[in-house]
């Protein structure tokens, strides 16, 4: 099975590198989907010395809904050009076009709550909780402010 892993960059793409490590991914194959102010497109075997990395331009999105419907077609164009059967994700603005992208050619999705989420919802996870097949939170208490879809079963970091 091929994993996308898309993420913000900074914290977001902290959290999904301690998550994803060489371990977790055992034998399956990842590719990294992230964002960067270089114009760089493509890196090979640059997540876990082995995976390609794609980067997105850096906050892009803003709330620009044509921004958002560009993005969902690169990455739906990505996700069939990397045979992508999964894409997980923990946030910011490029997780939305990712599950979205994801739900229009029927790729399953995972949005994680990041872990720094104790009170509130943020804007991405609000979105991405109707679009997501599975929406896992990182804290007991979060599970009321998102719904019944939300899963909590313990901090994954």
């Amino acid at each position: 099975m091929k994993v996308g892993l898309v993420s913000s960059k900074g914290g977001h793409l902290g959290q999904i590198k301690i998550i994803f490590t060489k371990e977790v991914i055992g034998k399956n194959e990842a590719v990294l989907i992230t964002e960067s102010e270089k114009k760089i497109k493509k890196e090979e075997k640059s997540f876990l010395g082995k995976f390609r990395t794609y980067y997105f331009k850096k906050d892009n999105l803003s709330f620009n809904p044509i921004e958002y419907l560009i993005a969902t077609i690169n990455l739906i164009r990505l996700y069939r050009k990397e045979n992508i059967s999964l894409i997980v994700t923990n946030g910011a603005q490029i997780s939305i076009p990712a599950v979205i992208g994801a739900k229009l050619i029927g790729i399953k999705s995972i949005f994680i709550d990041t872990i720094i989420r104790v009170k509130t919802p943020n804007w991405s996870a609000r979105f991405c909780y109707y679009f997501s097949d599975v929406f896992i939170v990182q804290h007991k208490s979060m599970m009321g402010k998102y719904g019944k879809k939300a899963i909590y079963r313990g901090g994954v970091l």
